[in-house]
């Protein structure tokens, strides 16, 4: 045993020392059963080793003041003999238990003096690295073997899997699973019962085919898969009593399209075809830890070919390259800065010492047995011992590989983080050398670089190939704010982690258009965000060959792919989640303008139409749309259009929408409601939506509004229910069938607060309610939001009654200062509750889009009675009508119609590229290219300019119309 590190905080360490001697001295006088053995004090070395922990980790002073009397037991009984008890213990107590819950806080509290225990073996060096790592893993094992018992017994006991012969009704002990086909997998540093103090572990869930016999109608698939999300819950679910593992489960076959459990049969083919080597190399590491133990080991043994074979091709050799130059890459020139170093993943870390035994066993396991043990020390004397490595190279990479788990403990100590990084301030380096032994940092600097530079140099030497680049085949990633996290994700693209690259064709192609490819990516709006979205693409690309065949030849569909990612992320997340929507872009008639509302209708009913059923018809909706909807702001992108004509367009692919929509949801709520005799429902559009001024991330402003003959009737269906409380079910099955966010996302938001009454009113009010509503009771706001009113669809006769009750609505005669009055407070209402200075979020600037609408609005309705010519939904054409009949003069109907255009164009854009509204600091030089695109402008200065321009004269136009009155 070693002398314990000093305390960092004193005063917690003589507090903790002190409650376990108190709780010593009160076991001694009560002679409780469970009492520490010992004779009533603690010795020096007691004590020091209980201030070291609690002097320097206040994660193991908070274990302590849990349980002052287990750490009495720590201090002074053989950690050999004392962790086998516990396990002992949790064995035996385990299977008793039957809730779920109580299951979880055993396993817990077993996790928590297991890591004060090990943590006391490591740093008072009772235990050596080996010692402390396999006491981790052992527990893992352990914890996985009895969770997993747990819930096939639970299984066993639902009637859903057969008790295995003469263990009918038994205990969940490990014996229960034998047998089962259900295996866990522990790959990584559990596989190599080398897990670290505050590890997750890496697990790989399989069922065997031949061996699992479900009963009943159950699918073995399912029931696994439910299982293993329940085993997960149970190891690292956080509760009171804290966590047992974090658990991942992503190095399964194709973690991006499969089961967190799979069948064997479906993972043995999966790596007979399509593995890739680094798949290879996890599977060095890969151990049966859990469930039915000899079926995993079975399975390892059919899949030992593919792992080891026995000859490297040149394929395989490359892959092994590529593994050792992506460490390298990861930290550029391999510097060697303290402060925050990764003493895992930096230069001269543990992974560079465990992937140079993995490299050297993967050259030679396949021909040579003896090279195949799962542990990296053990791995490096397999190699000296077959005359593969000089055993002073050993020496000194053990040594450091000690090193380096000792430091790397110690840091995760302090807090339970999983982490490797140093910390990089210097009072808690200083902290992290006193808890490794050192008296100063100074000396702990010293031999940590000695290590790692050690690490370094052996690491460099291995597998020497020409030039190794610094950044990985000539890639630039320091174009992004976080070139590390651009270098892992083009790392994933390399390795193949997708389906879309998992053929060698496909790898070639991506290897030839990656520099393009990175460098269109670094040139958008925002370039981190623009190659997480193309990731985000990639991983929902079913196959690459054609993508990247097309990049190669077609350079600017590339670019145009790379545009999308970065400066329109609305178009980005379609593309990611549709890849299928490049067979569009490809489509010559992809770049002409959208056709009108009637025959965009025609269209979504005919695909509704095809649909087998509501839900499929809901889904058939959405994925219509999105591709429209992705035509248009491609459009916008590009400038193949103005942004009035995109809005037109937007606006006529709700309206088919909604018309296309609404006969499909009537049909299926008359299956439970059937229909009203004489009845309908009818869509009123308001806001830019009843304007047709949609912008690409536009909410649709609706009023519903229904007709029945005979209040008094009853609908004919299996249920059946009055006109109010059929049409308002009815609406809301609308609203619905647009908002809710299915497996295709939604169709649109929808706001229907503008309706009579508001939230207080029934969601679809009656033709009279709505008329005596806007006669005798409607504010005056509302008044001038119904100037925007337009009807979208209506039934039969109907679409003549609405015409009439809104045009009565606006052409009556007003009392213009009250309505000045009224519009001002209504404006200032706004200001407050959304105050905005920037010019470039124009909807709520002064001289902005709403000062715009609400002085042109007021005019409307105070002419509106001797001139009802002058009502329209469009702003644009009331600015017009207006300026007619005199009510504008020409110059100011001029600068309102020019500020509307640029206003609304830089809005629309600004809306499609960026996800909230932004100041102009935050612009790239490519989305100013598209707004001076969009507004013709020479350029994005003289866009600037214009729009404040724009701002101060809509803003004095708005302050004549609507001064303060006299």
């Amino acid at each position: 045993m070693t002398c314990p590190p000093a305390p960092s905080q004193p005063d917690r360490a003589d507090e903790m020392v002190a409650l376990v001697a108190d709780t010593i001295a009160q076991s001694c006088d009560t002679a409780e059963p469970d009492a520490p053995r010992a004779s009533g004090s603690l010795d020096p070395a007691a004590r020091a080793g209980i201030a070291a922990l609690a002097g320097n980790s206040p994660f193991l002073a908070r274990l302590v003041r849990r349980d002052p009397a287990f750490m009495a037991r720590i201090a002074i009984e053989d950690p050999d003999a004392l962790c086998a008890e516990m396990l002992e213990t949790l064995a035996a107590r385990a299977p008793e238990i039957d809730d779920r819950r109580g299951f979880m806080a055993l396993l817990r509290d077993a996790k928590a003096r297991l890591a004060l225990l090990i943590a006391h073996a490591d740093v008072t060096g009772a235990w050596d690295l080996a010692r402390v790592t396999a006491g981790l893993s052992d527990f893992a094992d352990l914890a996985l073997d009895l969770a997993v018992a747990h819930l096939l017994r639970r299984a066993m006991r639902r009637g859903r899997l057969p008790w295995p012969e003469g263990l009918e009704d038994a205990p969940a002990t490990p014996a229960l699973c034998r047998g089962s086909g259900y295996v866990v997998l522990a790959l990584g540093k559990h596989g190599a019962r080398e897990l670290n103090y505050s590890s997750d572990i890496d697990l790989i869930v399989l069922w065997d085919n031949e061996l699992v016999q479900p009963l009943g109608d159950t699918l073995p698939g399912d029931l696994f898969v439910r299982l293993t999300k329940d085993l997960v819950q149970i190891m690292e679910e956080r509760t009171g009593e804290g966590y047992v593992f974090r658990t991942d489960l992503r190095l399964r076959p194709d973690p991006g399209s499969t089961p967190v459990a799979l069948s064997m049969a479906a993972a043995e083919t999966y790596y007979q075809s399509m593995a890739l080597n680094w798949e290879r190399a996890a599977h060095i590491k890969a151990r049966a830890v859990a469930g039915d133990i000899a079926a995993g080991e079975a399975y390892l043994d059919r899949l030992r070919p593919f792992v080891w074979r026995k000859s490297i091709d040149y394929a395989a050799l490359e892959d092994i390259h590529a593994i050792k130059d992506q460490v390298q890459r990861h930290y550029g020139a391999r510097a060697l800065n303290l402060p925050g170093f990764d003493v895992k993943l930096g230069p001269g870390g543990i992974r560079e010492v465990e992937f140079y035994a993995q490299i050297n066993q993967l050259l030679a396991g396949g021909r040579d047995p003896s090279l195949r043990p799962r542990a990296t020390v053990a791995a490096l004397d397999a190699l000296v011992a077959a005359g593969r490595l000089a055993p002073a190279v050993r020496d000194e990479l053990v040594a450091a590989y000690g090193f380096l788990r000792m430091v790397e403990h110690r840091v995760q100590m302090v807090d339970d983080q999983q982490t490797q990084s140093l910390p990089r301030d210097d009072a808690g380096l200083d902290r992290i050398a006193l808890f490794a032994g050192f008296d100063d940092r100074a000396g702990f600097e010293a031999a940590l670089l000695g290590h790692l530079r050690t690490v370094q140099a052996h690491y460099d030497a291995l597998l020497p190939r020409g030039e190794t680049p610094a950044s990985g085949d000539g890639l630039d990633t320091t174009r992004f704010a976080d070139p590390d996290k651009a270098e892992q994700i083009v790392e994933q693209w390399r390795r193949s982690r997708y389906r879309c690259l998992r053929t060698d064709r496909a790898r070639r192609l991506l290897a030839q258009v990656l520099p393009a490819l990175t460098d269109a990516l670094a040139a958008t709006a925002d370039p981190d965000r623009a190659l997480v979205r193309f990731d985000a693409f990639l991983a929902n690309l079913p196959a690459g060959v054609q993508i990247f065949s097309l990049f190669q030849a077609q350079p600017q569909l590339m670019k145009l792919i790379a545009r999308l990612m970065g400066t329109a992320p609305a178009l980005a997340d379609t593309l990611a989640k549709r890849p299928a929507l490049l067979d569009a872009v490809l489509d010559p008639g992809f770049y002409e303008p959208l056709a009108d509302a009637d025959a965009l209708e025609t269209e979504l009913a005919a695909v509704l139409a095809r649909a087998p059923d509501y839900e499929e018809a809901l889904e058939s909706a959405r994925r219509w749309l999105a591709e429209r909807r992705f035509q248009v702001g491609v459009h916008i992108l590009e400038a193949l259009t103005t942004v009035e004509d995109a809005a037109a367009s937007l606006t006529d692919l709700a309206d088919a929408t909604l018309r296309a929509l609404l006969p499909v949801v009537e049909a299926h709520y008359a299956e439970r409601y059937g229909r009203i005799a004489g009845g309908g429902l009818a869509v009123i559009a308001m806001g830019k939506y009843g304007g047709r001024e949609l912008s690409f991330t536009s909410d649709l402003d609706v009023v519903l509004v229904y007709r029945a003959d005979d209040h008094l009737s009853e609908s004919d269906g299996p249920r059946q229910v009055g006109p109010s409380r059929y049409f308002s079910g009815l609406g809301q099955a609308l609203v619905i069938a647009v908002t809710a966010m299915t497996a295709e996302g939604r169709l649109y938001e929808m706001d229907t607060r503008l309706r009579p009454q508001g939230r207080q009113g029934p969601l679809a009010v009656h033709l009279t309610t709505l008329d005596a509503y806007y006669r005798e009771d409607a504010w005056a706001w509302e008044h001038l939001a119904l100037t925007r009113a337009r009807i979208v669809t209506a039934p039969g006769a109907m679409n003549a009654d609405l015409n009439h009750i809104l045009t009565d609505a606006l052409d009556r005669a007003r009392d213009a200062e009250a309505l000045r009055t009224d519009t001002l407070a209504m404006r200032d209402k706004l200001a407050k509750e959304f105050p905005n200075r920037s010019p470039w979020s124009p909807k709520h600037a002064q001289g902005g889009l709403l000062d715009m609408e609400f002085a042109v609005q007021y005019l409307v309705l105070v002419h509106a009675h001797a001139h009802p010519e002058v009502v329209s939904p469009n702003l644009k054409h009331m600015i017009e009508r207006l300026t007619e009949i005199g009510a504008l003069s020409a110059a100011d109907a001029g600068v309102l119609v020019d500020a509307y255009r640029l206003q609304h164009a830089v809005q629309s854009v600004i809306r499609l590229c960026l996800d909230e509204d932004r100041i102009e600091a935050d612009f790239s030089g490519d989305l100013k290219a598209v707004l001076v695109k969009a507004t013709g402008a020479d350029d994005f200065d003289a866009l600037s300019a214009r729009l404040a321009r724009s701002l101060e004269q809509v803003r004095e136009i708005y302050d004549r119309i609507l001064g303060v009155a006299a």
